[in-house]
């Protein structure tokens, strides 16, 4: 039974709730499936809630989480869990036989953890697991679709909808290459790759949609166990989510769209209860909701007004009316208040005799204590949570004498622990939050500067804590590897941030870049989130002004910085599936404060990260600065990481690389490369970027002795031996190319990249029957492939079946519009066809497109070339070599279309470079 609650006053706001609540749990079809309270801390919702359960326990099963004090929460699946952890258990003896079965939730969720781990600790193919296998899976589902945003969320308001990525990581369709290295792929296409691949995985599709889409599958599944549950038990079920404002906007994303849009739950006998300080129709997607489904019902509660205080106060005691009319002034009617105030009197203890009248609800609190009580209260508010040597270290700094500076017989901690308003949650003491409110403004308030400086002091006791747990100069992966670390440093930076004003947004940003590169994010998060939770109560009053206008600039950023950050932004585009969300234009907004600060950063991975990330949002001849800089601190790190950790210094280097490759400054991103393999000669993703430069350099030979090194360490290395069969192609070796391709498909046999390079090789043989049979059979595998349209296309045409030629075409187009490589060729067609008036107006569109792609130049060339016109021929395709060479001569030397120019000197000398 639940202790009836003492003195409770009812309100109509609070009997409105009951009763719709009673309601709904008797009709549940015709009533909301989630009701709400919500006002401002301290107006009774916690106390609300009690009476709720304590006038239906007999009929409904309460289960009760509250973010911020129920640990393990964190994320969608995570709440999912701990939920249906905390359900009643079946009671009384059971025979074997009749022990239940396994419910939908416990067996799917049960099957998700174990394939998760699978994946991270088995090999595919009978290979070892490397770093690569155990980033995808960490990528995936611990920072990206274990939590709704892949990124670490946290509260965004109306933009806490889940992301779907499409990040471009190959090159222009129509090159032979892949692109970079297989780290450079988008998460969802690795994963899919390894879904396919693993023997856990890869001959079960409904294992592998549920890998690739776990929250819609997991809640149905934990929708349908609590349903039957309620069937079986015959009783409702209600789930009790308190203090919501704390919850992520991942949460908040799987609360409106999966559970309650998405499920059936609002026909059976679960009720949804929350409780928090705003109210879920603030928010836009919460309002659509409402409006589509009907699914809502809120109650705010307010302040007692002056009958039900005194109703409250007679209760417990006070019955003079001038008592109760100044206690009133005081608390103005605030539940929270008023109950400690029973408390108080209950406990025996003197109570002010309120004749000062409308005296600050902080003095109430704090009456009866003496200077260094007052004091350590104060000091203790400005902690997240506290234990006994950070109040003496406290105590200390301040001059208290920590056995007897509050009281003769009870040292500082154990009198600070038994005060009413003191709690022990996740192993720690910390103020409730009402109280740490209240205490902590009005601290501020009376002495910003002591405030600014008690923050300062607690920063460097918690980066001191960090040093003790890991040696300052330990290589950063040591460091936020280590999870005490971790925790310390994240309590660091938030005091920093109201401490250290300009260095301690420079701290903060420092980790900002280090822990993205390093994917642990919660170093970040964590004091980000908490100070964004706090700024609802009290609007950033508290953090120094400049630190208060840079968070929020650089809000919506942070929050998405986790996908966006390594990322070119004229390459990625977002796709929200129908879900609102901000552009990327208003993301990258919010990241350029983060970059005006790199320069000010201490050497070290976060100004390495951080330059890393300014050039790629930066003009081509900063650019050049900027890598140089970021390579200057990857020799410092180097030097002190390695040999500790080869992996970690060599990746340094190999960052570099790509991005001097992306920027097609081919020397010096083999210097990056050479240097990332004196470091680590064992990583065969160095070497495929190496052959990938050198290839771009001409160098062939080089190229091809790289790719073998790749796949003597990997010799499932699919991308290596694409890339390898490219440049063998390249070099005329075709039946080699082929060959090289062919292993491409042992490994994968529907990988789209080798499929296309082979009718490409087929092209170049002349074979077009054999390209078309590919062709169909790559367009049953996925129907949109672009590229294969347009070799299907081209081989058609040279077929003279210049009709279906062209419908290969226009369906490309009609796919992808703003591409010219489809114009130009559809151009060619249109030139074999003899449609030359046609013909040259497609080539002309590919160039207003994108006056700076081969393209439209090479099919003008072809077109010319069809009439011969060897002058205009060689000097469109002088165009098209001069921006593509390698591609350029390549198709050049085999495309049937120069046959007529073929044997003239300055053709001839085009295709020699």
């Amino acid at each position: 039974m639940t202790t009836p609650i003492p003195y409770y006053i009812s309100r109509k706001q609070a009997q409105d709730f009951l009763a719709k609540f009673t309601k709904a749990l008797e009709f549940p079809e015709s009533n909301p499936l989630l009701s709400q309270v919500y006002g401002f801390g301290g107006v009774g919702k916690t106390t609300l809630i009690k009476k709720l359960k304590e006038t239906h326990e007999l009929q409904v099963d309460f289960v009760e989480v509250s973010f911020g004090l129920t640990a393990g929460i964190e994320t969608p699946l995570k709440l999912m869990e701990k939920l249906y952890e905390l359900l009643p258990k079946p009671t009384g003896l059971w025979r074997r036989d009749l022990l239940p079965k396994p419910d939908p939730f416990t067996s799917l969720y049960e099957q998700y953890q174990e394939t998760v781990y699978k994946l991270k600790t088995e090999p595919v193919q009978g290979k070892s697991v490397d770093t690569e296998q155990q980033n995808t899976v960490k990528d995936w589902f611990e920072l990206g679709t274990a939590t709704l945003l892949a990124t670490g969320a946290g509260y965004l308001g109306d933009h806490g909808t889940a992301l779907s990525l499409g990040l471009d990581a190959t090159v222009k369709a129509g090159g032979m290459l892949s692109d970079a290295s297989q780290a450079l792929k988008p998460t969802k296409e690795r994963i899919q790759e390894l879904l396919q691949q693993h023997p856990a995985t890869k001959n079960d599709k409904q294992l592998q949609e549920l890998m690739l889409e776990p929250i819609p599958k997991l809640t149905h599944a934990f929708a349908q166990g609590l349903i039957q549950k309620t069937q079986k038990h015959k009783r409702s079920i209600v789930l009790v989510l308190d203090t919501y404002e704390k919850a992520s906007s991942d949460i908040d994303t799987w609360l409106w769209q999966y559970l309650l849009e998405d499920t059936p739950l609002k026909s059976y006998s679960v009720r949804i209860l929350v409780a928090g300080r705003r109210s879920l129709l603030e928010k836009e997607s919460w309002r659509k909701l409402q409006q589509d489904r009907d699914v809502i019902y809120e109650q705010r509660l307010d302040e007692f007004n002056k009958e039900q205080t005194k109703e409250y106060l007679q209760h417990i005691g006070f019955t003079k009316s001038g008592d109760i009319q100044k206690i009133y002034k005081t608390t103005q009617g605030l539940p929270y208040y008023l109950n400690w105030i029973r408390r108080e009197k209950e406990a025996g203890r003197d109570i002010d005799d309120f004749s000062r009248g409308n005296k600050a609800i902080t003095d109430l609190l704090l009456q009866g204590l003496n200077a260094n009580q007052k004091q350590i209260v104060q000091l203790a508010a400005c902690c997240r949570w506290f234990d006994r040597s950070l109040i003496q270290y406290l105590m200390q700094k301040q001059g208290i004498d920590f056995e007897t500076g509050v009281h003769a017989s009870i040292d500082c901690f154990d009198w600070l622990t038994k005060c009413d308003f003191v709690e022990f949650v996740q192993g720690h003491y910390r103020l409730d939050d009402v109280a740490r409110n209240v205490f902590r403004l009005s601290f501020c308030n009376e002495d910003r500067t002591r405030f600014r400086e008690t923050h300062e002091l607690l920063a460097t006791y918690f980066e001191q804590q960090a040093n003790q747990e890991v040696a300052p100069d330990s290589p950063d992966p040591e460091k936020y590897d280590n999870y005490d670390w971790r925790q310390y440093t994240a309590e660091f930076l938030y005091h920093a941030l109201f401490g250290r004003r300009d260095e301690g947004q420079r701290q903060f940003l420092s980790h900002f870049f280090a822990s993205r590169y390093l994917k642990q994010i919660e170093v970040v998060m964590i004091p980000f989130a908490a100070v964004v939770a706090e700024a609802a109560v009290e609007n950033y009053r508290l953090l120094p002004d400049s630190t208060n206008k840079f968070l929020k600039s650089i809000k919506l950023g942070f929050f998405f910085s986790w996908m966006m950050l390594p990322e070119n932004p004229a390459k990625y585009e977002i796709n929200y599936e129908n879900l609102i969300g901000p552009s990327k234009e208003e993301i990258e907004a919010a990241l350029r404060p983060c970059f005006t600060q790199v320069d000010f950063l201490e050497d070290g991975l976060g100004k390495y990260t951080g330059l890393l990330s300014k050039s790629l949002r930066s003009q081509a001849n900063q650019q050049v600065d900027l890598l140089q800089r970021a390579t200057e601190q990857a020799e410092k790190i180097a030097n002190d990481s390695y040999p500790s950790d080869p992996e970690f210094s060599s990746s340094l280097f190999l960052n570099l690389g790509d991005q001097q490759d992306n920027l097609a400054r081919y020397e010096e991103a083999l210097v990056s490369y050479n240097k990332a393999l004196i470091i680590q000669d064992d990583n065969p993703i160095i070497y495929f970027c190496q052959g990938n430069v050198l290839g771009k350099l001409g160098r062939y030979e080089e190229a091809l002795n790289s790719y073998d090194k790749a796949l003597q360490i990997k010799d499932d290395y699919g991308e290596a031996w694409n890339n390898r069969g490219s440049v063998l192609a390249g070099l005329e070796r075709y039946q080699e190319a082929l060959a090289s391709f062919n292993k491409v498909l042992v490994i994968k046999d529907d990988d789209l990249n080798a499929l296309k390079n082979i009718t490409v090789i087929l092209m170049s043989l002349h074979s077009y029957k054999e390209v078309i049979t590919i062709c169909d059979q790559v367009l049953k595998i996925k129907s949109d492939a672009t590229e294969i349209l347009s070799n299907k296309g081209l081989s058609l045409s040279l077929l003279g079946c210049y009709d279906e030629a062209l419908a290969n075409l226009n369906e490309a187009i009609k796919l992808q519009p703003e591409h010219p490589l489809w114009w130009a060729n559809q151009g060619i067609i249109l030139a074999r066809a003899g449609r030359y008036q046609d013909s040259l107006i497609s080539c002309e569109k590919a160039l207003e497109l994108q006056a700076n792609d081969e393209s439209g130049y090479y099919g003008k060339a072809c077109y010319f070339a069809l009439q011969n016109d060897v002058y205009l021929a060689i000097e469109n395709l002088q165009q098209a070599i001069n921006i593509n060479p390698s591609r350029c001569r390549i198709e050049a030397k085999i495309n049937p279309d120069f046959d007529s120019i073929r044997d003239n000197v300055r053709f001839q000398a085009l295709l020699q470079g």
